[in-house]
């Protein structure tokens, strides 16, 4: 069962940090808009509002996500260059008491800037250990067995993205009944919080005991010199990934509002709705990490591109209320491709440069989209929110555009040494 799953101790370590951390981040991660929008509203007067939804929260949320990106991008970088230098242990470990960091700045400072700077530190755990998985991955385990591999780690990033909003959106909804929606919210989310906290200990303690070191293959060459090494494939699937991240991005922390405050949809409901996307991605992995073995991985990835621009489009169509989970099996399903697409990048970049050439591609990525919350807090505000859910769609089918046209050379399949299919 371990060789069918490509599962050794390095990776059962790796995935269980993916559990704990990511479990941890879902409790609350996805409620963060709502909870500005409480905060804000406690600390400071709102000068123009959106029926009950304050424009300072949707600037707030922007500039929010638009800092979010931009720290990820550092991180990716920079968790690269730190994975090549400490190996994938002693990287876990520092990114790991980094997050635990952030875990206790949000529960000891209440201003809303505390809470932004604060959640920006913990969700650089993710961006941070991103080339860690790769390495571990690429340097353990062969490659026929990495499609699996990748597979199973998107299932266990995706088990917290499931449990958790589901939690967290019955906590809050539970605790806005008690206390009121603007001070239940608050507490509601401290409590969440507080948990993350001891998922985080639990999993650096387990990491600090247990987890073998290997040390990534080292490279002294800049970002200029790696980022010319990359296959022209590579970099043609980079433009073509930074506008369907921009379409993700236009609307992604703006879900939450719009289904809230525009919608109707409870906070548990919405908890409710991504457990149910990320269970339809989580029945995807499996059999596409053992279909790619034999199609290759093309197929799956142009999937993932349809999908994302699917997604917005089918929000604003959708009447609310039961029809309104047909939107989040789409948003599921747009995860189709996610192994596939892991396969083929550590496949393209050789050992020597794998830790700095991911870091450097997701980084280039997160810059690049950094200013796409911004465009979506104006689009909303100037618009309303069909109109930025249309421009996120437009983003979606010009990647998806790019992805078929410029992503199928003969040349570009040998590059990928037959794993594109």
């Amino acid at each position: 069962m371990a060789n069918f799953l490509a599962l050794n101790r390095t990776v059962a370590i790796v995935l269980f940090a993916v559990l704990c951390f990511g479990l941890g981040e879902n409790l609350w991660e996805r409620f963060i808009p709502v909870y500005l929008q409480a905060r804000s509203k406690h600390v400071i007067e709102a000068t123009a509002t959106l029926g009950d939804l304050s424009a300072e929260t949707l600037w707030v949320v922007g500039i929010y996500s638009c800092l979010r990106n931009l720290f990820e991008g550092l991180c990716y970088i920079g968790g690269g260059h730190l994975t090549a230098r400490l190996g994938d242990r002693g990287s876990l470990l520092l990114f790991g008491l980094l997050t635990v960091t952030g875990y206790i700045l949000l529960l000891s400072w209440s201003h809303p800037l505390g809470t932004i700077v604060a959640a920006l530190l913990i969700l650089g755990w993710e961006p941070l250990s991103v080339p860690v998985t790769f390495t571990a991955v690429g340097s353990t385990v062969g490659q026929s067995g990495r499609g699996m591999a990748f597979a199973l780690q998107s299932i266990q990033k995706r088990l917290p993205k499931i449990f958790g909003p589901l939690l967290a959106g019955f906590v809050l909804t539970q605790a806005q009944r008690l206390y009121g929606e603007e001070q239940g919210t608050m507490d509601g989310m401290r409590w969440l919080v507080s948990v993350s906290l001891g998922l985080g200990i639990l999993s650096v303690l387990v990491q600090w005991r247990w987890m073998p070191h290997h040390q990534a293959p080292t490279s002294t060459q800049s970002a200029r010199a790696i980022l010319r090494q990359m296959p022209p494939l590579l970099r043609r699937l980079l433009v073509a990934e930074i506008f369907k991240r921009w379409c993700d991005w236009l609307v992604r922390d703006f879900i939450v509002l719009y289904v809230y405050y525009v919608r109707g949809i409870s906070l548990e409901q919405f908890g409710l709705y991504i457990a149910l996307q990320h269970t339809v991605s989580l029945l995807t992995y499996l059999p596409v990490g053992s279909l790619s073995r034999n199609v290759g991985v093309r197929p799956f990835i142009g999937l993932t591109f349809l999908f994302f621009a699917a997604f917005p489009l089918t929000l604003d169509l959708l009447p609310s209320g039961n029809w309104l989970f047909v939107a989040f099996v789409v948003h599921g399903l747009r995860e189709i491709g996610e192994p596939s697409r892991k396969v083929l990048i550590t496949s393209l970049l050789p050992p020597e440069i794998r830790a700095k050439g991911v870091g450097l591609y997701w980084g280039l990525r997160a810059f690049a989209i950094c200013t796409s919350s911004l465009v979506g807090a104006a689009l909303w505000l100037s618009f309303g929110p069909r109109v930025l859910l249309y421009v996120a769609f437009a983003f979606g089918c010009i990647g998806a555009a790019l992805f078929y046209l410029l992503c199928r050379t003969p040349a570009d399949m040998r590059g990928a040494k037959n794993s594109f299919g």
